[in-house]
């Protein structure tokens, strides 16, 4: 009875696990995905990419302005010493190209949050329809997608812009 019990658990389980990785696998591999669903992966990666970037940010200016030592007035010395130090750090094309694709992402998330927000107050939505086959998903209106094509437009506008900036090109 206890031995029946457990290989229950571990068939539920494993089942569990199964469902749980193809979940994740997913999201991984978009190519089934519709436009909705680009969108919706696309505002929630942008969105943990700039919160990330903000909170770098914030430790990079605090570095900057001399860190924990600023409530206490630093010597002019320490504090060009880390303003040096910093900026030698930061002039790397690495990090150029990352305030290229945070710009692309920021732009993004902004317009494309636009969209959500008319949406989620009434503004965009489409007629309700009949769903016949095959099923297509109506809530992304015309609207709604115009609005979505132009924040992609306006990100690589934006990254475009970037690039002129930091690389010349």
């Amino acid at each position: 009875m206890l031995r029946e019990s457990s290989l229950k658990v571990v068939l539920i389980t494993a089942g569990l696990i199964q469902e749980l990785k193809t979940a994740i696998l997913g999201w991984f591999y978009p190519v089934h995905y519709n436009l909705e669903r680009w969108a919706y992966a696309l505002q929630r990666i942008s969105g943990i990419a700039v919160t990330a970037y903000f909170l770098a940010h914030i430790v990079e200016t605090g570095n900057v302005v001399g860190g924990m030592s600023v409530w206490s007035v630093p010597s002019t010395d320490f504090a060009s010493a880390i303003w040096t130090a910093t900026f030698h750090f930061l002039e790397n094309p690495m990090f150029d190209t990352g305030l290229i694709v945070i710009g692309f992402m920021l732009s993004y998330h902004a317009v494309n949050g636009i969209r959500l927000t008319l949406t989620e107050f009434g503004l965009l939505q489409g007629k309700p329809s009949r769903p016949d086959f095959p099923y297509e998903p109506k809530s992304f209106s015309k609207t709604q997608r115009l609005i979505f094509w132009l924040s992609v437009l306006f990100a690589v506008a934006t990254a475009v812009y970037a690039l002129n900036v930091f690389f010349g090109a």
